[in-house]
């Protein structure tokens, strides 16, 4: 019988876990969000280097629209295996299911964040020949003009117009747009004022000569845009915005496949040549333990809270 046991015990010890086999298949990363921005930049990056790891295929698929939405609904449905994972910017995570009253899932209770990746701010954006130099002359402009409008394509971006708008006082409306290319799009075209975008595709479209950039969202200056200044610098006081992009899994992924995921994060962000990619496209890394990603999450949902509280924020 002890001879029994002590085998059983063995063959236990002997069985490779989920988490070692993990992953044995191809590996989807959905993205709520266009080809060409800068979260698919980082998604494909990221996949790129988790192939090498694994020697399994990781292929990101673009599903934009509803801000993110459409996205964290298919993998909230997805099976818990680890095989259908999410990739989005910050708002997926901390903020639509407070700003859209018909919001599929809660971030909380449906997703699991397996590990965060980079963190970056966001331009301001102005059509290439607005007479505006500032963000005071822009403040000046649309007052005198009694409002106008700017685009969105998601929360964050939503977030950033609405601060502005609270230190303000101006009167714009939001333009809803399902992708930032589109709402670049009727930028130059002039249909809408302002557009509020992620650095790395902000800067990519004035390097472009396509649009004028007039300031950053961060507390510091960007050292890949250090000629461009901060909100805060350009007189909007103490104005400060960020988004963090995450990679999450349905709630019941296995623990053991979630901290595969985070220790494999960990090795991708720890490579050079990535962390050096992350800061060319204008943001920086931005790695949390395991441990440490729930309470930074509660963190930053009462953070949206509370601007939208006190911007007076109608749910959409």
């Amino acid at each position: 019988m002890r001879r029994l046991a002590l085998a059983v015990l063995f063959a236990a010890f002997s069985l490779p876990s989920q988490a070692q086999d993990y992953p044995r298949q191809t590996v989807r990363i959905v993205l709520g969000f266009g080809a060409g921005g800068g979260a698919d930049v980082s998604a494909r990056l990221f996949a790129a280097k988790m192939e090498g790891l694994t020697g399994q295929t990781f292929i990101v698929v673009n599903k934009p629209g509803a801000s993110g939405n459409i996205a964290a609904t298919e993998v909230v449905k997805a099976q818990s295996d680890g095989y259908t994972l999410l990739w989005s910017p910050s708002s997926a995570y901390s903020s639509n299911h407070l700003m859209y009253k018909n919001t599929p899932y809660d971030p909380k209770r449906d997703l699991r964040i397996a590990t965060t990746f980079n963190r970056y701010g966001f331009v301001l954006l102005v059509n290439k020949d607005n007479p505006a130099g500032s963000v005071n002359e822009l403040t000046e402009q649309l007052r005198k003009k009694g409002g106008g409008l700017y685009g969105s394509a998601a929360t964050s971006f939503m977030a950033c117009s609405e601060l502005y708008k609270l230190a303000t006082g101006l009167a714009t409306q939001q333009v809803n747009y399902k992708t930032t290319g589109d709402a670049v799009r009727d930028l130059i075209g002039n249909q809408v004022d302002y557009v509020f975008a992620d650095a790395a595709f902000a800067i990519s479209q004035a390097q472009a000569g396509r649009v004028k950039m007039l300031a950053i969202t961060l507390r510091d200056r960007l050292g890949s845009a250090p000629h461009l200044p901060t909100m805060a610098e350009s007189g909007i006081a103490d104005y400060e915005m960020s988004g963090w992009i995450a990679l999450a899994a349905p709630r019941r992924t296995p623990d053991d496949i979630v901290r595969r995921l985070n220790d494999l994060a960990q090795r991708v962000l720890a490579m050079p040549d990535v962390r050096q990619a992350i800061l060319d496209s204008s943001s920086e890394p931005m790695f949390l333990p395991l441990g440490d990603i729930e309470g930074f999450q509660d963190s930053q949902i009462q953070k949206w809270r509370k601007l939208l509280a006190e911007s007076k924020f109608e749910m959409q």
